[in-house]
């Protein structure tokens, strides 16, 4: 407990708190350095004095004065981006609606193991983290935000409903299922990156009532997104796991379930449609994104004979040394590249927080899922994370980093991040002791004869899946039944049931039933809030850090390459699945969790992301944080030598929201207690 909150042992801090001070450099410093960073003529002074009203917009400071015409002005919020936030809310709600209560599909509908469904969940959202990189790109360079939305909103709900007809009962499809999902990653792919932006555009920063109102889109536009998870980890999930009693009860779970995604994405587009009339429409002005790669795909490959007799390797792009890109536009390259030791040390994190959707799943499913007698679904646990953002965000910005800023240790942006990794690796090392808990308190094993055992099956599982007698009557007639999924001929075996055609229950070798514990499934609460606590920490703060430590012209980039840290954090844990269940006699996380050692797992995970709580300490702890003044400098350089055709406004100073992971965060909520949107 000493190590973590002594916040003296952590880097950064006198830098960090030092570093506001720089950007109150004097006109003939700003000029020399200018000069020097781009290579160009005298800084004329429009140009200075554009310079430093930039820096002062930088600092909060707002237009005092409205144009004539405000006092006339109708609210944008109501009348505007209200349609962008119920769309929103539909959306998310599709989108965790099928998400939710993904793994248990493939465990039930499809067959699939625990380890199966995990790296099939794990490989989709990592895909669904990759396509807004894809979706940003096409709205900068060719169709702009609005027509990129609707042209995935379409692709997107054409997916849900492929996804629909292939979870009819019985005709289950995985040749529909499959191109489906990647149907709906690449939908989604397309609105996240441009939603929350294409809000924002309709803000006329002039006017001081639409600044005003910016800054209560966004919380709206937060609410909704919580609000859509909501429902879709209770009332959806509920639906997918239990089935509605008057419409085909259970067995038609999956399929009334998925419906109400497929219906609430064609209602978000209605509803997006409806609003076209009245939305400010951004054309689309370039990619930076694209330019970064060209700078470094030139530097690496297309010159990599070429001897600069410089340190770093991105100056073979320079112009003067017979690249094509000035020297402004490679050196705000270069600050992205000294972030990318932070980059990597964010993939683990988000590996950890995937396993809401995975482990803590396959755990949850062998738990006593009832509240009071009524059934909880394994989903609904996923909104404990949530509400732990909800209450502890207060907490955090109003108190806890007030106070370390009033005792004389205020937190570093590094320090925040460091901390959050600190509580991911707790929420691991919980989960680890709650799955040794939850197995002293699971009941004896036993097959479909037992009747114990056959009532006390977790709800994750088909009870026909362990019927011996089922599969007499498939081994008979192939065509009248399905064949049990865990249940098997044993070999050489043909002895029938006496005075019968049937084989017999000797030969048929069924595994024991998945039971649920007597524990409780909410013994997961505190896990799921400790990943809501390092998400406060790391990923807030990830997007504040990734932002004010890059150049303006840049800030796109890091972004993007901060939200393809959380599609590589799903990814990595696949291998690491698939080593610690190598050993087929001893699984870690088998479909029965009861003989496996699920614990063990939660544990190396833990231990995991302590080595990289260490590589991330060893790397930050001589980090200098670049100061304001320094990256207005070559905002400047880049702004005169045509970085790119994108717009020159700041994303975050005219309040657009930047997604981070599966969040998004509000441009006009600025500084390190900057909340966090869920987007995913």
């Amino acid at each position: 407990h000493h190590t973590i909150w002594n916040f003296e042992s952590w880097p950064i801090t006198d830098k960090y708190t030092n570093m506001s001070s720089a950007k109150h450099d004097n006109d003939n410093l700003l000029k020399k350095e200018y000069a020097d960073l781009g290579n160009q003529d005298e800084l004329s002074q429009s140009r200075l004095s554009e310079h430093k009203s930039a820096m002062k917009r930088g600092s909060g400071d707002e237009i005092d004065t409205d144009p004539e015409d405000a006092a006339g002005r109708k609210s944008v919020l109501t009348n505007v981006a209200g349609f962008i936030i119920v769309t929103e809310f539909c959306e998310r709600l599709a989108y965790y609606g099928f998400a939710g209560s993904l793994v248990l599909f493939l465990q039930t509908q499809l067959n699939f193991s625990n380890v199966e469904a995990d790296v099939q969940y794990s490989a989709w959202s990592g895909f669904c983290y990759m396509t807004p990189l894809v979706g940003g790109y096409i709205a900068d360079t060719y169709l702009g935000r609005y027509r990129t939305i609707m042209l995935f909103c379409l692709i997107y709900l054409g997916g849900l409903v492929m996804v629909v007809i292939a979870a009819v009962p019985g005709d289950v499809s995985v040749a529909v299922f499959f191109p489906a999902i990647y149907i709906i990653a690449i939908g989604t792919g397309g609105i996240k990156p441009n939603v929350s932006t294409m809000g924002a555009d309709q803000f006329d920063d002039k006017y001081s009532k639409d600044r005003k109102e910016k800054e209560s889109f966004f919380n709206w536009f937060y609410w909704s997104i919580n609000l859509g998870a909501l429902i879709a980890y209770t009332l959806v999930s509920y639906i997918c796991q239990y089935g509605i009693p008057s419409l085909g009860g259970e067995k038609w779970g999956f399929f009334i379930g998925y419906s109400i995604p497929a219906i609430m994405m064609a209602l978000a587009i209605a509803i997006f449609v409806l609003g076209t009339p009245r939305y400010r429409i951004a054309q689309p002005q370039g990619s930076v994104l694209a330019t970064a790669a060209k700078i470094c795909y030139e530097a690496v490959w297309t010159n990599r004979n070429m001897s600069t007799g410089t340190k770093h390797i991105l100056d073979r792009a320079k112009t003067t040394y017979g690249g094509n890109y000035s020297k402004a536009q490679v050196e705000g390259v270069k600050l992205v590249t000294r972030l990318t030791p932070y980059l990597a040390v964010m993939v683990p994190f988000w590996g950890i927080y995937s396993q809401m959707s995975t482990a803590f799943q396959n755990q949850g499913c062998q738990m006593d899922l009832t509240m009071g007698g009524a059934p909880v679904p394994v989903s609904a646990l996923n909104c404990f994370d949530t509400l732990a953002i909800l209450m502890l965000v207060p907490f955090f910005d109003g108190w806890l980093y007030p106070y370390f800023k009033k005792i004389g240790y205020p937190l570093s942006m590094l320090q925040k991040i460091g901390l959050g990794f600190v509580f991911a690796m707790l929420a691991m090392f919980v989960a680890g002791f709650v799955e040794i808990y939850r197995v002293s308190e699971s009941p004896t094993p036993g097959n479909y004869l037992d009747v114990n055992a056959r009532n006390n099956i977790t709800p994750c599982q088909n009870i026909d899946d362990f019927n011996p007698y089922n599969f007499q009557s498939w081994y008979q007639d192939p065509s009248s039944t399905d064949q049990p999924a865990y249940c098997s001929q044993v070999a050489g075996c043909t002895a029938l049931q006496p005075n019968s055609t049937l084989l017999s229950l000797s030969c048929i070798d069924c595994d024991n039933i998945p039971q649920m514990s007597k524990l409780s499934v909410f013994w997961q609460v505190p896990q799921f809030a400790l990943v809501g606590t390092s998400e406060i920490l790391a990923s807030i703060t990830s997007l504040e850090f990734f932002y004010s430590q890059a150049p303006f012209a840049m800030r796109s980039v890091t972004q993007s390459l901060n939200l393809f840290t959380t599609a590589l954090g799903s990814w990595i844990v696949i291998p690491i699945l698939l080593l610690v269940n190598s050993d087929p006699n001893n699984e870690w996380v088998p479909r029965n969790v009861d003989g496996g050692h699920l614990d063990w797992y939660f544990f190396l995970l833990s231990g995991l992301m302590g080595l990289n709580l260490m590589v991330f300490y060893f790397i930050a702890k001589d980090y200098e944080y670049k100061s304001t003044a320094d990256l207005h400098l070559v905002d400047a350089a880049s702004n005169s030598s045509s970085f790119s055709s994108v717009s020159q406004s700041d994303p975050l100073e005219s309040g657009d929201a930047v997604c981070v992971g599966d969040r998004t965060v509000s441009g006009d909520a600025r500084g390190s207690n900057n909340p966090i949107l869920r987007t995913n």
